[in-house]
């Protein structure tokens, strides 16, 4: 039987996070936090009878629909939205609890009567109202105002002590004070539950830019809250949600001393306070009763206001005020002191090398990162997270979002591995490319301390799929609360591996069943089985053509060219030409090179080509402008390499297993791909052993370890994939084994377009080379 009264089953047997309703009130009342779907508020003590407004209203106000009672026999649960009280026996829960748990999530979906939609319709009409488009300042003041209203007459606000401006109230705005503090179906929102649990998704809102108004006001002085808000899946502002912060401040908290006297938290890009409040929050329901100091930094307006009022009432409310709040709007977050601190939250801007318009910006990114990265484009992004590592007191703790390249890219190894002999490292995650909401960032989570450990760090890997991450974050702390050593299913792993970095001069996370599989993989190349391929292989980058559909003409009109012109033509490999071992050609490339480079010096010797005439001539002036071209005829990067005529493996540019191919009269120019040129000389058979290697599964495996994934399958190219070990012909007298033999007949087979040999090709490389797979 379980004991449902006490709030460590829920965690254990859920992995449901439990934080006080209001901790200064009452002790027994919980939010069951569940990553978003299928969370609701809990007591620990029978149902009140008469008392049903209040629960509705809380329920509500947290965002939730059910509200269980805990009773000795029964459990009681309220649905506001259903308008029910439904009493189960606990006996028939504890025989059914994964059931029943099911049963509340299905009665916990989103509506438009929830209070996050509710308020946010009133800020959409305020932002209709304040015609603000880039900047919500004025229409977040005036919501301020709206919710301090649930609880005084917002005409006489002292608003230093709630830690806003003063407003110029729009016409009819007590039409809108009415409106929320009706609330729906006569449920009253609550300020306090509202501020401290739902206040995330709510500010958020603020921050985006608007592209279309409609302040259209009806009969009664309403005005439409439809509004269109930018939405770039591209964007390198990304806001941080609820239970990825929450997650970051729980194993961040776990990692530290909660018995020293004083703690200084930082987000040096605070937007709204997201993880500022959490931290907060989590630190109140751990009863720390220490000092507390908190500095964030933004370059937002709104976000500043937001993160001041928010701060304000939480210190409030809930400290007495006796939290030091720093905020502070800024220009650039890199260039001030930030001083030393004891916890660093953050979720830095996302900024690319080259959206960094402004020179400062770039020079304050590479000043702070002169002594880690040299002749490279860091993200921006990085000059945060290494700034804050160096910003950590002894013992401190950082825990922050990162884009994956951080973890994975060769331009970061030696900030990797200068910050691997500093920090221990507590919790690194792979969580990929669907965390924000309409963006497309590959991300991850870093949780470290800044003291000596010899504890490895706990591994998260996700599979890159939507609503993945929600389950694996519930599921690691399911399995921490049972004190279990892993977990692993086909769409996330949760372990501690047998060292860190598993690959050399990487932080890149793998699953579990891959961490096995290079387990033994390291035996084998110990023996010299195995081969790194950039020791098989050198790995060539395909030709940049120049301007687009200029060179290139199809198959039927390469047809079409006289005899004489044919030679100045080949067939070109893109990434449609490749599958599974077998190239079809469906394109031809102008190629006018020999073994000693361009053929025509001058351009009187084109006059008679009609390729000439009918391409080349009526695109003279866009050619010219090509940078680096002595003669405007010519491709842009042919590749010297390519001006010989000799068999070559080929693979596209991005792609898996199905996408490598042999060409066996070397004819074809290779364009959106690379070419493996071996390093020592090779016989066709050669060639086809590796076909088949490339082709099979096992290979597929390899990529998703070593290499970078991306929506089409993995980057191909050399800096990728140089490390994969493969088979290596010039070593142990392989070409006389049995298995040579049968992959280069296997390969012969796939050149052929006889893919179904795949499955074998697996069976022989597993038998000898991989095994374990």
């Amino acid at each position: 039987m379980y004991d449902l009264k006490n709030i460590e089953t829920w965690e254990s047997k859920f992995g449901l996070l439990p934080i006080k309703l209001d901790p200064l009130i009452q002790e027994d009342k919980f939010l069951m936090l569940n990553g978003g779907v299928g969370d609701f508020c809990l007591r620990t003590s029978s149902f009140e009878k008469g008392n049903i407004e209040q629960i509705f209203q809380e329920s509500w106000s947290t965002n939730t629909k059910n509200f269980l009672f805990i009773g000795e026999d029964s459990i009681e649960v309220t649905n506001w939205y259903d308008s029910k009280i439904e009493n189960i026996s606990k006996s028939r829960v504890n025989l059914n609890l994964e059931q029943f748990y099911k049963y509340l999530s299905s009665k916990s979906y989103k509506t438009q009567n929830d209070v996050v939609p509710f308020i946010l319709d009133i800020f959409r009409q305020l932002r209709n109202i304040t015609f603000e488009k880039q900047d919500s300042s004025e229409a977040i003041n005036l919501l301020f105002h709206l919710l301090i209203s649930l609880e005084e007459d917002y005409t006489h606000i002292d608003t230093k002590k709630w830690g806003i401006s003063e407003s110029n109230f729009p016409d009819k705005f007590d039409y809108f004070v009415g409106l929320i503090n009706q609330g729906v179906r006569n449920i009253k929102p609550n300020l306090d539950l509202i501020l401290r649990h739902t206040s995330g998704v709510l500010f958020q809102e603020a921050h985006r830019e608007v592209i279309y108004f409609n302040p259209q006001r009806d009969l009664f002085g309403g005005v439409s809250s439809r509004l269109e808000t930018k939405l770039d899946a591209y964007s390198s502002i990304h806001y941080t949600p609820q239970y990825i912060a929450r997650s970051i401040v729980e194993n961040a908290l776990k990692s530290f001393d909660l018995e020293t006297k004083e703690i200084k938290i930082l987000d040096p890009s605070c937007g709204s306070s997201e993880f500022l409040i959490e931290v907060l929050k989590q630190l109140k329901n751990k009863n720390y009763n220490g000092k507390i100091t908190v500095k964030g930094f933004d370059t937002s307006d709104s976000a500043i206001r937001t993160s001041n009022f928010l701060l304000t009432y939480e210190n409030r409310k809930q400290w007495n005020n006796e939290i030091v709040v720093e905020i502070k709007k800024v220009k650039d977050s890199l260039i001030e002191d930030w001083g030393k601190n004891d916890i660093i939250l953050m979720n830095p801007p996302f900024v690319s090398w080259e959206l960094l318009k402004e020179k400062e910006s770039r020079d304050n990114v590479l000043n702070i990162l002169e002594d880690v990265i040299k002749r490279a484009r860091p993200n921006q992004a990085t000059a945060f997270f290494y700034k804050a590592c160096l910003s950590l007191n002894d013992g401190g703790i950082i825990g922050c979002v990162l884009p994956t390249s951080i973890f994975n890219s060769e331009i970061y190894q030696e900030l990797r591995i200068k910050l691997n002999n500093e920090l221990s490292f507590k919790v690194l995650a792979k969580l990929g490319n669907y965390v924000f909401e309409d963006a497309l960032t590959d991300v991850s989570l870093f949780i470290a301390t800044k003291a000596h450990s010899i504890l490895l760090p706990q591994l998260l890997w996700t599979r890159n799929e939507k609503g993945v991450v929600q389950d694996a974050l519930r599921e690691f702390r399911k399995m921490n609360s049972n004190n279990e050593l892993s977990v692993d299913s086909k769409s996330y792993s949760i372990y501690t591996p047998s060292h860190f970095p598993i690959l050399n001069k990487s932080w890149k996370i793998i699953s579990l069943r891959e961490n096995e599989f290079i387990k033994e993989l390291g035996i084998f190349n110990k023996a010299e089985k195995l081969s790194p391929i950039s020791e098989v292989f050198d790995i060539n980058q395909g030709a940049l053509l120049g301007i687009k559909n200029v060179f290139k003409i199809s198959s039927d009109d390469y047809e079409l060219l006289p005899k004489q012109e044919k030679k100045y033509f080949r067939p070109i490999l893109t990434n449609n030409s490749i599958r599974n071992g077998k190239i079809s050609v469906y394109e031809y490339v102008w190629f006018p090179y020999n073994k000693s480079g361009l053929i025509f010096k001058d351009e009187n010797e084109l006059e008679d080509l009609s390729f000439f005439k009918t391409n080349l001539l009526q695109n003279k002036e866009i050619l010219e402008k090509r940078a680096g071209i002595t003669h405007w005829w010519a491709l842009t990067r042919p590749r010297n390499w390519q001006f010989i005529k000799e068999p070559r493996l080929f693979s596209s540019r991005f792609g898996s297993s199905s996408s490598f191919g042999f060409d066996k009269e070397g004819n074809c120019v290779i364009e959106e791909g690379n070419a493996f040129i071996p390093k020592r000389t090779f016989d066709s058979a050669d060639y086809y052993f590796y076909l088949a290697c490339f082709s099979s599964s096992v290979f597929d495996l390899l990529l998703s370890i070593y290499s970078k994934p991306i929506m089409s399958g993995y980057d191909l190219g050399k800096i990728q994939i140089k490390n994969i070990p493969i088979p290596n012909i010039n070593k142990n007298l392989l070409k006389q084994e049995p298995a040579y033999l049968k992959l280069v007949q296997l390969g012969e087979e796939l050149q052929n377009g006889n893919s179904i040999v795949k499955p074998v090709i697996d069976d022989i490389l597993r038998s000898y080379f991989y095994p374990n797979f």
